[in-house]
């Protein structure tokens, strides 16, 4: 049986794979908190289901757990500033701080929901799923917002932001 590929190397190849940005974002009575991500994928259409794979170790992992519902929020051409602050890349924006770019609104669920990004999901926990470092959580889709249309999304690929107008 082969090896599997070094970690390095796998995050190397993993670099080409160009994907659309999202920020994750969930609430309870205690918090908000979110992430920047692509790690994203359609399951269903009926039921409307999406799949988002979050890291343990990152604050809106609990979150999304005890408050049971999360959202999806995709990026357009123009908000590298909100990937960035949701990304931990702008020094001293942690925490609630992160929420201070964009227009955020409350979804039906409590979850934040990003309302000028290309399409909010949100989406209510129905499964999780642990998977190493990671946990996969299932979120069947109970809303949307956002501005459907209105630009290009905003993609990661090579370790780089990018536009696709």
């Amino acid at each position: 049986m082969p090896e599997i590929v070094a970690t390095a190397d796998f995050c190397k190849a993993m670099r080409q794979l160009a994907g659309a940005c999202v920020v994750i974002a969930s609430a309870d009575e205690r918090e908000r908190a979110g992430l920047t991500a692509t790690a994203v994928c359609s399951i269903t259409a009926d039921p409307p289901r999406l799949l988002i794979c979050v890291n343990r170790n990152v604050r809106a992992n609990e979150v999304i757990k005890r408050a049971g519902a999360f959202s999806i929020n995709v990026l357009a051409a123009d908000q590298e500033a909100v990937a960035k602050r949701f990304a931990g890349m702008l020094e001293g924006v942690f925490g609630e701080a992160r929420f201070a770019d964009g227009a955020w609104q409350t979804g039906a669920t409590g979850v934040p929901l990003l309302g000028d990004a290309l399409v909010g999901f949100e989406c209510r926990l129905v499964e999780l799923i642990p998977a190493s470092t990671h946990d996969m959580f299932i979120g069947e889709v109970v809303g949307l917002a956002g501005q459907q249309g209105a630009s290009g999304p905003l993609v990661y690929f090579n370790s780089q932001f990018a536009a696709l107008k």
